[in-house]
């Protein structure tokens, strides 16, 4: 039994066989133009997926991300401009910030812990004379603080470190944001 089944198996395979030769060599030119058909429609659709990927209007420039980025903020080397609304910062990535806000004649300093929400304020009066500016605390308890500030370097931001009466380093590199 097993055996007339496998040769109607084999009988119907071989008719398919037969049967798709027949239309092949039956319908040779219609099988030609289909697959010219196919194979041009391929090629536009290449050719649109190429020139469509060249479109620049949201892309980015290639050479302009290799050109330095300017301090665009104002030059305070030339002694001409002061420290009225400028900002410093220092940012770590464990969530700790501490920022310099300079008012017209003081300033105040901010420590903050973002895990433990810890904030530390301190107000100072300053005097700015290009590179020093003085800090002096509003608490008497405290001691007065010197800082240094580097600026007119066309591709780097301005930074200010700042010591204590005995010089030793008070706080991190601050970098001008604003």
């Amino acid at each position: 039994m097993q055996f007339i089944l496998n040769a109607i198996h084999l009988h119907e395979g071989i008719a398919c066989f037969v049967k798709n030769v027949y239309f092949y060599g039956i319908n040779r030119g219609i099988m030609r133009k289909k697959s010219a058909q196919f194979l041009t429609i391929l090629i536009l659709m290449m050719g649109g997926v190429c020139f469509s990927g060249c479109d620049k209007d949201n892309e980015e420039d290639p050479l302009g991300a290799s050109r330095p980025n300017y301090n665009m903020l104002s030059d305070l080397s030339k002694g001409d401009i002061g420290l009225y609304l400028t900002e410093w910062e220092w940012a770590n990535t464990f969530g700790i910030t501490m920022k310099l806000s300079f008012d017209r004649q003081e300033c105040t300093y901010t420590y903050q812990e973002s895990a433990s929400s810890t904030k530390i304020t301190a107000k100072y009066t300053y005097s700015f004379t290009y590179p020093t500016v003085i800090l002096t605390p509003e608490n008497a308890e405290e001691s007065v603080i010197t800082g240094t500030i580097v600026s007119g370097r066309i591709t780097l931001a301005d930074e200010a470190t700042f010591v204590n009466a005995q010089k030793e380093t008070v706080w991190k590199k601050l970098t001008r944001k604003k």
